[in-house]
């Protein structure tokens, strides 16, 4: 084998390309000829390496590790020619026994057992039940019939697949398929494989989002019974690291990782009653919460009509204002949301209250009213008691230390005493602590003889009169609903479902590389954020799958069991006529119990890929 160098140009521009072929030179009948092994393609390798780099992937292919290159980079590049050489080799081979048996007769051979080796090790068992669920819910059937080429359609696989199994930025994920995992294997190999190829497959699907969510959302519908009576909505954030200026959604905002120094990018999210993402919608990163649900309703309207029509949206308390209840009811859509404070309901009200669930850990109890045409729940929960009392008491007690001290610095030297100041801190101490505030009056008293610059004389605090019902209240809320046929237990328990769409932002957030996000401008993070979307419907769909089954492991757990399935090449010498040889088997690991029965309950075969084999004479 050797290396030469070989120049086409281009006919329209008459640039010229130089490229490096992996050749070999054989006997024909017309004499000496050179046959190309491989293109190795525009390599940065000096001349005077081609002799080492042609030596490195012969030694690599036929087994000698003593002529292996010291020098690292043209290590790497052998390693890369020699998986090509083989694949090419297995592609070759399984098209000459296509036809043949699939259950061959016993091969016995004379093997050097000395000489068995094994790398490549790349890792198939999480692919594997991704790439199936890929195949089930159709993906390659509407991104093709959307105009995408068959080839680009493995990058597109690898880029989803990879927020499941190993997430984060589009350069760890093409690093990740190119040399953790066994992802091409499966879906084939792309014809082009690069980092940029992989920034463009992003656009790719971020262009086809509303193609991409209406079928996903048909097709689980129909792959899975949902009956489609709720839409859940709500909103999550994910932070930026970097500047972003290029970006015009990126804003800063309230975060819920409490990054307050980085800018952000809003989710809004609609899942349906079973957890199965419907919609989603970007927005900037300081949008209010009130102010999405017009957007999302019409969007919902247009493009699932069918799902639109007499549903019940759920939605927290931020959401649910008096102009978005209106709303819902003007578009006919029943509704369950968080009414803002406590409605007409008295402390008199909390002693008629019916437990509808109790457990060792909590107990949930509910008193009704109805009016205009809604009923009003006003729900207490124990659980929710320990906490809400927790925060206040904490706030409590941190408001009232700060209050006894600015009152103690008052006849302390170096101490803030001017009147407006004193009155500014209290108003500072008020905003840091709401919820103690709204329990007491605060009054400082100014000097009764004030001189040029007035002093304050006293700081006094006393408790309001509802501070006992405010304690009677904690762990209350009220729910409001359209719906008044239903029973109290009802409406609670169909509220709480509002938790599946945190379990969404919650699986998106730990185990979907959601955040944070590493793009400067505004398509890029868009795409970042919709793959984790998509990544999701794998990710449920398997969840659900294997829960009607019986096993509720989340998939950061399964993804670890299902690591230990992998594949491998093993390489040996066989003796074959006084001759030497070199084998090369590709072939899966044998999979464990554990992954059997995740593969049985997904309704998969115990092998993802078959056997390969070629020969090195």
């Amino acid at each position: 084998m050797f290396i030469k160098k070989v120049r086409k140009s281009n006919k329209g521009s008459g640039k010229i390309y130089e490229y490096l072929h992996l050749v070999e030179s054989i006997r024909t009948e017309n004499g000496p000829r050179q046959r190309l092994i491989l293109n190795l393609g525009a390599l940065d390798v000096p001349a005077d390496q081609f002799k080492e780099l042609a030596n490195c992937i012969e030694a690599m292919l036929t087994g000698q590790n003593q002529l292996f290159s010291p020098d690292r980079e043209i290590e790497k590049h052998a390693r890369n020619a020699v998986m090509r050489i083989r694949a090419q080799k297995s592609e070759e081979q399984d098209a000459l026994q296509s036809g043949r048996d699939q259950n061959p007769e016993p091969d016995y051979q004379t093997v050097d057992v000395a000489s068995m080796q094994a790398g490549e090790v790349r890792s198939l068992g999480p692919e594997y039940v991704c790439h199936s669920l890929w195949n089930e819910l159709q993906f390659n059937e509407i991104l093709m019939s959307n105009g995408v080429s068959k080839h680009v359609l493995p990058l597109l696989e690898a880029l989803v697949v990879g927020r499941l199994i190993s997430p984060g930025s589009e350069r760890h994920t093409w690093n990740w398929s190119h040399d953790l995992s066994a992802v091409y294997e499966l879906s084939g190999p792309p014809l082009r494989e690069s980092l940029s190829s992989l920034y463009r497959a992003g656009d790719v699907l971020f262009d086809l989002k509303e193609q991409l969510e209406v079928h996903l959302a048909r097709r689980e519908r129909d792959l899975f019974s949902l009956p489609e009576r709720l839409c859940l909505l709500d909103l999550t954030n994910a932070f930026f690291e970097g500047s972003a200026n290029g970006n015009p959604k990126a804003k800063r905002g309230r975060s819920k990782e409490k990054r307050s120094d980085c800018k952000l990018l809003t989710l809004a999210l609609v899942v349906d009653e079973n957890g199965f993402a419907k919609h989603s919608r970007l927005y900037p990163g300081n949008q209010s919460e009130p102010q999405t649900l017009e957007d999302i309703l019409e969007d919902m309207i247009r493009l699932h009509p069918g799902l639109s029509r007499e549903r019940t949206v759920v939605v927290d308390a931020g959401i649910a204002t008096e102009a978005n209840l209106a709303l819902l009811k003007d578009k006919k859509f029943h509704y369950i949301v968080v009414h803002r404070g406590k409605a007409d309901f008295s402390a008199a009200d909390l002693e008629n209250m019916t437990v509808i669930r109790e457990k060792q850990q909590y107990r949930i109890e509910v008193v009704r009213k109805e009016r205009d045409g809604q009923a009003m729940l006003l729900c207490r929960s124990s659980a929710r008691k320990g906490k809400d009392f927790g925060i206040r008491n904490r706030q409590e007690q941190l408001f009232v230390e700060r209050l006894r001290y600015f009152h103690e610095g008052l006849s302390l030297p170096r101490r803030t005493k001017l009147y407006d100041k004193v009155v500014e801190k209290v108003g500072r101490l008020r905003e840091k602590y709401p919820r103690a505030s709204k329990l007491y009056d605060v009054e400082v008293t100014p000097e009764e003889k004030p001189g040029k610059k007035v002093k304050a004389s006293a700081i006094v605090w006393r408790k309001k009169e509802q501070y006992d019902q405010v304690a009677q209240f904690d762990g209350c809320y009220v729910l409001c609903t359209d719906l008044c046929n239903l029973s109290d237990k009802d409406i609670w328990e169909t509220y709480v479902m509002l938790t599946r769409v945190e379990n969404a932002f919650r699986s998106m957030k730990s185990a979907l590389g959601l955040r944070p996000n590493f793009h400067q401008n505004e398509d890029r993070a868009d795409a970042h954020m919709f793959i984790s979307v998509l990544a999701y419907h794998i990710l449920h769909a398997i969840e659900y799958r294997l829960g009607q089954c019986g096993d509720h492991r989340s998939w950061s757990t399964l993804r670890e069991v299902l690591s230990t399935h992998q594949r491998l090449t093993i390489e040996y010498n066989v003796k074959e006529q006084d001759r030497i040889v070199r084998r090369h088997v590709r072939l899966c690991s044998t999979p464990e119990p554990e992954h059997k029965e995740i593969y049985r309950n997904l309704g998969l075969k115990d092998e993802p890929l078959p056997r390969k084999t070629h020969t090195v004479k």
